[in-house]
């Protein structure tokens, strides 16, 4: 891993490709300047030399918390710990 104040891509770092940023991945290997990527989402092994990628930085936030729940009150809330009938409507017959 890279640290902060460094300047070079480490095992483990997140890099994409300058040119295509569609290009990305997760650092598995350095050999010389030859930087070994697992890339996302083909999980295809590819090489590039170090001058070709960025290490995707980390943008240190904190991730958004979750959604509110339904302002409508359209949520149904169901207790697994009670028995339940079946509705009339609920015909269970022949189903397999």
């Amino acid at each position: 891993m890279s640290c902060p104040d460094c300047d070079y891509i480490g095992v483990g770092d997140v890099v994409e490709h300058k040119m295509n940023t569609n290009v990305f991945g997760i650092v598995i290997g350095v050999a010389g300047s030859l930087i070994y990527i697992r890339s996302s989402p083909s999980l295809a092994v590819l090489a590039f030399h170090e001058w070709e990628l960025q290490v995707v930085e980390n943008e240190d936030e904190p991730p958004t918390k979750a959604k509110e729940p339904d302002p409508t009150g359209n949520v149904i809330k169901v207790d697994f710990t009670k028995p339940r009938t079946l509705l009339p409507s609920d015909d269970t017959e022949g189903a397999a």
